[in-house]
C-alpha cells in the first residue's frame, strides 16, 4: 500500500479482515446446511417462510436472500420437489403466486432452529457483549456504505453509471 498515495493500511486491513470473516461465515453456514441435506439458499427460504402465515412471493424471497428471481425459481423448484414448500396461485395469472411452507417443511426447519441457535451462540461467544454490539453497529454501517458505493463505481471514462441495486446484483450474479 506504500505505492498508493493516500491509501490507508488500516482501512485495507479492516476490509480484508471482514471479507475473510464473511467468507468463513458463509462456508460455515454452507457446511451446517449441507449436514442437514439443505443448501444455505434453501434453508434461508424455509426460515423466511416459517414466520409468514400468508406466504411470500418469489420476488420477496429473492429480495430477502439478495439473489435474483431466476435463481430463486430454481431454489423453489428444488424445495417443491422435496415437498417442503408449495406455491399457491393468487389469480389466473401464473406469475401471481405465493410460496407457502408445508407441514413437512415446517417440521424440518423447526428441528434445525435450536441447532442453529446453539451454533450462532457458540460463534458469538468469541466476543464480549460490548464487542458484539460494536460489531453489529459497525457491520450495519459498513454494509450500508458498501451498498451505497456499489452502483456508483466509476467506469474508465470517469462517468458513473445509473443502475438500480437489483440490476447491480443481477450483473454480479452473472459475472
Amino acid at each position: 500500500m506504500a505505492r498508493v498515495p493516500g491509501a490507508s493500511p488500516e482501512a485495507v486491513e479492516t476490509c480484508l479482515c471482514l471479507w475473510r470473516f464473511s467468507e468463513e461465515l458463509s462456508a460455515s453456514f454452507e457446511a451446517f446446511y449441507a449436514a442437514h441435506r439443505l443448501s444455505s439458499a434453501r434453508g434461508h427460504v424455509l426460515v423466511q417462510l416459517l414466520e409468514s402465515l400468508k406466504g411470500l412471493t418469489p420476488a420477496q424471497l429473492a429480495e430477502r436472500a439478495g439473489t435474483t428471481p431466476p435463481s430463486m425459481t430454481g431454489v423453489l423448484r428444488s424445495l417443491e420437489r422435496e415437498g417442503l414448500v408449495r406455491r399457491k396461485a393468487l389469480s389466473e395469472d401464473r406469475r401471481s403466486q405465493r410460496v407457502l411452507i408445508t407441514v413437512q417443511g415446517r417440521r424440518r426447519v423447526e428441528a434445525l432452529l435450536p441447532v442453529m441457535a446453539r451454533r450462532l451462540a457458540e460463534l458469538a461467544a468469541a466476543l464480549q457483549p460490548a464487542e458484539r454490539r460494536a460489531m453489529v453497529s459497525g457491520s450495519r454501517r459498513l454494509w450500508e456504505r458498501a451498498r451505497a458505493l456499489s452502483p456508483c463505481q466509476p467506469v474508465p471514462n470517469g462517468t458513473r453509471p445509473r443502475r438500480s441495486r437489483a440490476k447491480v446484483r443481477r450483473e454480479a450474479a452473472h459475472a
